[in-house]
């Protein structure tokens, strides 16, 4: 009976969600193919290299991104009501602010380069660590111009046609991971720092696809006809920022104390680190299917609720809710099973392989927490409820998961394990604060 009551909800989520996870997958199998050939490389430093700057530049990067996400709920609600010209306002104003951010972003990335030798890190990963930022540096404009594009798609729900661009860009970047990492043909050999240049040029090409198709297709260059009648103002800056920027600081607190775990499991040495690498590979390649489910909640809740379709709206999260939960249980048995194999396919050192065979016990109980709370947030960024998820994140991160880290790490002598702890507890924690929100704002919009 739960099936057939649902059944609607889940094949339409699915036919939303399900390029977004083939395009996330793809993009975040780079990040494991970085991964896998850097640690083929011999020894642990350089997998201990890209860790260090990965756990430094993603959370940077995601507060880009995390701006760019507040359009795709307005332009859902305006897609639904079928006002083009305020969807193609949106749009270019959105264009204009990614622009604007990437400054920020090489700003901040800059900054980032000269500190990196006062972290207490090992010194021989640091010049690799550098050369990677420097990369990721340069390619903060072409992924800003990117996510604008694939969030304005994903708002007036077409999700395939950014998995396409997403997958040709993934197999260019992977084809130059082996290039320019081993010097294949005629690219100069330059180790983990090639994983850097790879990126950045499949991220130029990506963008360089979304201008082609949005001049290519016909339904898309209406709206860019639109642009003629609308201009840059300020007031939709500023819808722009007040929906994206709590998203994209939710979003920064969480990488960042993601990177922390990196950051502070480095200080018990580089085979740790190199071990948290591979291990937080497997709960991230989980967490890309957690975004698709995600993605599509927000446009089923932000489209139902622009048409005041409330209990529709709710129908569509739990459905959603219904499949993530099944999925990240049946993936987390599966790490459970077979984790040692797991991480062999990522290194031959036998010590790296078996500290992350055990944190990678402690991730199956992340991914599963991970999924529930990752939907019922795209279903409150559908509703445009931004702000108070942005403060409990900020909550439960300082207040829970810094505290537990601290005793599970240090006073109890967990290690590496402690921060893995320490992490999921806070997200628990995060899980239910967002539950009820969600819950709240639905009795409230059913009360009218």
């Amino acid at each position: 009976m739960l099936f057939t009551g649902y059944k609607s909800y889940y094949g339409a989520n699915l036919r939303l969600a399900v390029p977004v996870i083939i395009s996330q997958v793809g993009q975040y199998s780079v990040q494991i193919v970085d991964t896998v050939m850097v640690g083929h490389l011999g020894e642990a430093v350089p997998l201990a290299a890209i860790s260090f700057a990965y756990a430094l530049s993603w959370p940077i990067l995601f507060l880009g991104t995390g701006v760019a996400m507040g359009l795709t709920p307005l332009v859902g609600k305006s897609y639904a009501r079928g006002d083009r010209t305020r969807s193609a306002s949106l749009f270019k104003n959105s264009l204009l602010l990614g622009t604007a951010m990437s400054v920020v972003l090489m700003s901040l990335l800059g900054l980032m380069i000269p500190l990196m030798g006062y972290m207490g890190q090992d010194p021989e990963i640091l010049p690799i660590a550098r050369g990677y930022m420097w990369y990721q540096l340069a390619s903060a404009l072409p992924m800003m111009l990117f996510a604008s594009c694939k969030q304005f798609l994903e708002g007036i729900g077409n999700t395939a046609h950014t998995m396409v661009i997403a997958i040709i860009g993934n197999v260019l970047n992977i084809v130059l991971n082996g290039a320019l990492i081993y010097g294949w043909w005629i690219f100069p050999e330059m180790g983990a720092v090639g994983a850097g240049a790879s990126t950045f040029i499949a991220r130029v090409v990506m963008v360089l696809l979304f201008a082609r198709l949005m001049f290519a297709n016909a339904d898309y260059r209406d709206y860019l006809r639109q642009f003629r009648k609308v201009g840059i103002t300020l007031f939709r800056i500023r819808r722009l920022l007040n929906v994206g920027f709590p998203i994209a600081m939710q979003l920064f607190i969480e990488m960042a104390a993601l990177s922390l775990m990196a950051v502070v499991i480095g200080l018990f040495g580089a085979v740790p680190q190199a071990a948290h690498q591979i291990a937080v590979n497997l709960p991230s390649l989980s967490f890309m299917v957690v975004t698709g489910l995600s993605a599509a909640t927000t446009i089923r809740v932000s489209q139902d609720y622009g048409l005041r379709l409330y209990p529709s709206m709710r129908r569509a999260m739990n459905a959603s809710l219904h499949m993530i939960t099944a999925f990240t249980v049946c993936a987390s048995l599966m790490v459970f099973l077979f984790g040692r194999q797991i991480a062999g396919l990522f290194t031959d050192e036998p010590a790296v392989i078996d500290i992350a065979t055990h944190l990678l016990h402690f991730g199956c109980i992340f991914m599963v927490i991970d999924g529930f709370q990752g939907v019922i947030l795209g279903a409150l960024r559908g509703l445009t409820e931004v702000k108070r998820p942005m403060y409990y994140a900020i909550f439960t991160y300082t207040c829970i998961s810094a505290p537990v880290g601290y005793i599970c790490g240090f006073v109890w002598d967990m290690g590496a394990a402690g921060t893995w702890v320490a992490f999921t507890t806070g997200l628990a924690v995060l899980s239910c604060l967002y539950y009820r929100l969600f819950r709240k704002r639905y009795r409230s919009l059913t009360a009218l």
